[in-house]
């Protein structure tokens, strides 16, 4: 009996999971890995999109802000016109990088803005260091139990008799 060989089908992608391309220009692409919110839980796949949404929308934005630096290089003719628009790339490049570590450190928009470090290193170890920060805070949410600064109630029935208020009329 023969076997006739059938062609590899393809894996099946489920449905609700979005392929992202990849884009050359933009440097290697991490590997998908589900994210947590703080509180330890996974996101959901609506919130996944809403992230990725606003992710590609901000790489749009800095791809833009890339050419018109490029365009902006290509037509510097003194060096104090380079000079400009090679400062104003290094600005770029380092808020593009405090951005990246703040969503690898989970931090709010607030605090990416206050990562700081003269170099890469240094701005990855502020990151580290505000994510510990941030996520270990207390939510101002105590232990529970009773307030410590309130008398007890005495425990002796007669005791508790004399502390009742008695109205003469």
């Amino acid at each position: 009996m023969e076997t006739t060989p059938t062609p590899a089908e393809p894996a099946e992608t489920p449905a609700d999971v979005e392929q992202v391309p990849t884009d050359a220009a933009n440097g290697p692409e991490e590997p998908a890995q589900p994210e947590e919110q703080g509180d330890g839980q996974e996101l959901d796949a609506d919130a996944l999109r809403a992230e990725l949404k606003v992710a590609r929308a901000e790489a749009a934005k800095y791809r833009t802000k890339a050419q018109e630096t490029a365009d902006a290089l290509k037509a510097a003719k003194t060096p104090e016109e380079f000079q400009a628009v090679a400062d104003q790339v290094t600005e770029l490049e380092t808020e593009l990088h405090r951005e990246r570590l703040a969503r690898r450190y989970h931090l709010p928009d607030a605090l990416a803005v206050r990562i700081t470090g003269a170099d890469d290193d240094a701005r990855e170890a502020d990151a580290k260091a505000l994510a510990e920060l941030f996520h270990n805070r207390a939510d101002g949410m105590g232990r529970g139990g009773l307030d410590p600064s309130v008398t007890p109630a005495p425990r002796d029935p007669g005791e508790l008799a004399a502390s009742i208020p008695r109205a003469r009329r």
